[in-house]
């Protein structure tokens, strides 16, 4: 048998070629794993690290949107306290009470584009009442200048909400990635263990 198979050219491998051809596979095999792995690894670190990240921009927008609410409605309600001080004496109840329901609508959960057609509206009909009623231009612009900072903090929280909304929408798509990604990571990092003893193994074999 052995004749023969020395006739048809085949040689057999001694046992520390065997074994050099074993401990070179399991080489082979973990570099491959661990290349993958450290490109997985990396990737998994970056979501965890925008998701962090992710988490104390909603604490700070929330925040935020607090402090925007709060002055839009200090700004209304500063503009009103004038429009009480300086105009309301001279004018009739009926009139004072539609000017304080145009402020109540204002002052409303409204999107910025319905809140500037209504400050609009109000600032004309405000102009007419104080030129009849011969109130200075001083009260006019103030109203006016307190009316566009509340709609600036109007114009803000809506930026915030879209951001907040864009920040769902990322945190669900990395959601995705990560549960595809981190079975394929637990199965790679039980793969390069096995073959690190493996390796351990059959290169103390070849002493």
């Amino acid at each position: 048998m052995s004749g023969n198979i020395e006739g048809a050219g085949i040689r057999m491998l001694t046992e520390g070629e065997l074994i050099s051809g074993v401990v070179e596979k399991h080489k082979r095999l973990l570099e491959e794993y661990q290349k993958e792995f450290e490109e997985l690894d990396s990737r998994l670190n970056q979501f965890e690290e925008d998701t962090k990240n992710a988490r104390i921009s909603r604490a700070r927008m929330a925040e935020r949107k607090e402090v925007l609410k709060e002055k839009r409605q200090q700004y209304y309600h500063q503009a009103e306290g004038l429009l009480e001080k300086e105009l309301f004496p001279k004018l009739d109840p009926v009139t004072a009470d539609k000017i304080k329901e145009d402020i109540k609508k204002l002052k409303g959960q409204i999107e910025p584009e319905e809140e500037q057609g209504l400050k609009d509206s109000f600032m004309e009909n405000l102009h007419e009442l104080t030129r009849e009623k011969g109130v200075g231009e001083s009260l006019l612009l103030q109203t006016r200048a307190r009316m566009e900072e509340a709609r600036n903090s109007n114009l803000e929280l809506k930026e915030i909400k879209e951001s907040e909304k864009q920040l769902e929408e990322d945190d669900g798509s990395k959601n995705i990635e990560i549960s595809k990604d981190k079975p394929q990571h637990k199965w790679l990092s039980s793969k390069i263990k096995d073959h690190q003893e493996a390796l351990s193994y059959w290169e103390k074999q070849k002493v």
